[in-house]
């Protein structure tokens, strides 16, 4: 696995993207494809030079996702030639995939068949015959699971941002299908078949997509695809979120007592629940490498937030929604900031980051929090609306595109809040129209005053 992130993927950086919507994912899937077509190109040119080189009679190619060895062989059994012939270049599958791994192994098979042609000594097995390449073909779900992990870093670089994706999709196929089946069309379907909530069969049929892929089985799943309708979610007020920020101290102080080394754990909640709803940050961009030491410098005169490269959407610096927060929810506190930086160096891997994601959902829960993190994110989506802050701008501090950014203030915009923008727009109407009046009533009082000057300037004439 090292061998092949090293070889295939240590001067490959996947494409900067502020999409993290299906169109940013298949940029991404897209360039990782192109990039590993390229590297194992150049491996199998190397691999037919050293069989060349080495005056072995065989070559490797590479077709549909499979290895051949090419060779010229004693004619097949029952198989007659043209005017005595008595060879015929073939080409042998063996069931060998076209990765790297499989060129591994196809060099040495073809070493070992070239070896059998020199001595004269090469016979039509079920080997060179196919059938036991067939037999390699056929894989179960289980089978499969043991083997989903490499197959899927052999082609994908290995970082914080594929790990937590594979964890996912790893997670979906524990749950849906981990079953003694042989994989193939009509299983695949089935199997989605059975799952009837619409998310869960929408992530399940991408998971098997990239199931199928890998295996390079031709399936058309669109068709399975559910439409998904959001769940309600219950988007805070600006008060709803300044008078629960304190929740998570006084949670904590109720259980002191119980756990003495968690006592001052409410100090990460409250800093991470503060810049939620200051920044719109999804929680993993807070505790995924940030950049605290800028966030308190002095030379950070716009109280920007730097969100680390490799999140799921590349690197961004975020601009505050709400700035009068910073003060009020004391983000630059010292001791909050110290504890959240050891927070944020506490995982090694992205399944413990994962970890530490949930345990802040948690401890929202925990804490009486009225709403989940991704409200906070949620509402800074809306506020940025209702503020008037262009749909780009809002779209890039969110890490959104346009388009998922009007999805998201669309699909969460309820009653309460279309209230609220009639009254912001009427009001901003009323005001204009209170102005023009007003306007129009210091022009007709200049007038007025005007010809009263003109009268006394007259009568101070004639004096």
């Amino acid at each position: 696995m090292e061998d092949i992130q090293t070889k295939v993927f240590s001067d490959f950086n996947p494409p900067a993207t502020t999409d993290g919507s299906y169109g940013g994912a298949k940029k991404n899937s897209n360039a990782t494809k192109q990039h590993y077509k390229m590297k194992f190109a150049e491996e199998l040119v190397k691999v037919n030079q050293r069989l060349k080189s080495s005056k072995t009679k065989v070559s490797i190619e590479a077709t549909k996702g499979a290895i051949q060895l090419r060779a010229t062989l004693p004619l097949k059994p029952n198989e007659t030639g043209t005017q005595n012939q008595q060879k015929k270049q073939y080409k042998i599958s063996l069931g060998i995939p076209a990765n790297f791994e499989g060129l591994k192994t196809a060099e040495e098979e073809a070493y070992e068949l070239g070896r059998l042609i020199a001595r004269k000594i090469f016979l039509w097995t079920d080997k060179y015959l196919g059938v036991q390449a067939t037999k390699n073909n056929s894989i179960t779900f289980v089978e499969f699971y043991e083997q989903f992990e490499g197959r899927y870093f052999e082609t994908r670089k290995k970082t914080i941002k594929s790990e937590h994706t594979f964890g996912r999709y790893i997670d979906v196929y524990k749950r849906y299908f981990f079953k003694d089946l042989p994989i193939n069309e009509s299983n695949i379907k089935s199997l989605l078949l059975d799952i009837k909530q619409p998310s869960a069969r929408n992530r399940s049929l991408t998971v098997m997509s990239v199931v199928a892929e890998s295996l390079h089985l031709q399936i058309d799943l669109s068709k399975l695809r559910l439409t998904y309708k959001p769940q309600k979610r219950n988007i805070p007020s600006d008060k709803e979120i300044e008078i629960s920020v304190d929740n998570f101290e006084k949670h904590y102080s109720k259980n002191r007592l119980k756990n003495r080394d968690c006592k001052d754990n409410w100090r990460i909640y409250k800093i991470v629940y503060g810049l939620l709803a200051v920044y719109g940050l999804r929680p993993r961009e807070i505790i995924n490498q940030p950049d605290l030491q800028w966030f308190i410098s002095p030379q950070n005169i716009h109280n920007t937030f730097k969100v680390h490269e490799s999140n799921k959407t590349g690197y961004r610096e975020v601009f505050p929604f709400v700035t009068r927060w910073i003060e009020l929810f004391d983000l630059k506190n010292f001791d909050n900031i110290s504890a959240l930086k050891k927070y944020s160096e506490s995982w090694n891997n992205a399944q413990q980051l994962k970890s530490r994601v949930q345990i802040i959902s948690t401890n929202f829960l925990h804490s009486k929090i009225p709403f989940s993190p991704y409200d906070l994110r949620h509402s800074c989506a809306i506020r940025a609306h209702l503020q008037g802050v262009p749909i780009k701008a809002a779209a890039d501090n969110l890490g959104h595109t346009v388009e998922m950014h009007t999805k998201v203030y669309q699909r969460w915009f309820g009653l309460e809040n279309r209230r609220k923008a009639f009254e912001q727009t009427l009001l901003s109407v009323n005001e204009i129209d209170i102005l023009k009046d007003e306007n129009n009533q210091l022009k007709k009082r200049i007038a007025e005053l005007e010809g009263e000057l003109t009268i006394c300037k007259l009568k101070l004439k004639n004096c």
